[in-house]
């Protein structure tokens, strides 16, 4: 953990882990850092996330397993936000907490204020659907690989499909406030899942552009040929040819 400190502006940083939400980043990935304005949380790959005191109610020590994974967690109200912010440390999670204090950080929010979030953001009839949308294309792609005699390269497409479809589906939920309102929930904030939408944004990404250039250079070439019977023939010598 690195940590620190300015007499003149009053901060605080630390370098930990994070867990936001469903999604869980290990050292070194985030940063904590305090100062009597705000309290914020940056996390490589899954955003930014920051608190001012009359957002916070309590900031306490988090132990999930002593040493390996200590650290603290903001109770907080911020409805932009995942219900659950723990920032993973390396060393005691009560020199965080001191830190965080010396800052002049202090939680005003009232337990009352933080409402407890029931269930999950996403519409179960979305969810339904894109389980349907992923595994829909894999299933047809091995009903056709099976069914073409000699050559089904064309059907590798239908393997990338679905890794194309759940890219646009996190772009379009986090981009989109129309494609949003057909996703979530009444009431509930794209703020809640940001982090899990992020993560499977990039790694469908990666895998769609690295899968696609492997194609594209002849390294997914499918064939499903059925094995010549003339072949499979032994062949025997005649009584002549001994």
């Amino acid at each position: 953990m690195g940590r620190s400190s300015d007499l003149m502006s009053q901060t605080f940083t630390a370098t930990g882990g994070a867990r936001v939400g469903w999604t869980n980043a290990s050292w070194p990935l985030a940063q904590l850092s305090s100062s009597q304005e705000q309290l914020i949380l940056n996390i490589r790959l899954l955003g930014t996330y920051a608190f001012v005191p009359e957002q916070v109610s309590e900031i306490e020590k988090f132990v999930w397993l002593p040493v390996i994974a200590q650290g603290i967690k903001i109770h907080h109200c911020n409805p932009d936000c995942p219900e659950k912010i723990i920032f993973w440390s390396l060393g005691n999670p009560k020199t965080v907490l001191q830190g965080i204090k010396d800052s002049g950080f202090l939680p005003t929010a009232l337990p009352s204020a933080i409402v407890k979030r029931r269930g999950i953001a996403i519409r179960w009839s979305v969810i339904i659907g894109a389980f349907a949308l992923w595994n829909g294309p894999f299933f047809l792609a091995f009903f056709l690989f099976a069914k073409l005699p000699e050559n089904a390269a064309p059907v590798a497409l239908l393997f990338l499909l679905p890794l194309a479809m759940a890219f646009a589906f996190c772009l379009g939920t986090l981009k989109s406030p129309s494609f949003r309102r057909i996703v979530l929930k009444p009431g509930r904030s794209v703020g809640e899942i940001r982090p899990i939408l992020r993560l499977i944004g990039f790694i469908t990404g990666i895998m769609l552009l690295v899968f696609s250039i492997a194609m594209a250079l002849g390294g997914f070439t499918l064939t499903n040929q059925r094995p010549s019977h003339s072949a499979d023939l032994l062949t025997i010598p005649s009584a002549e040819g001994r």
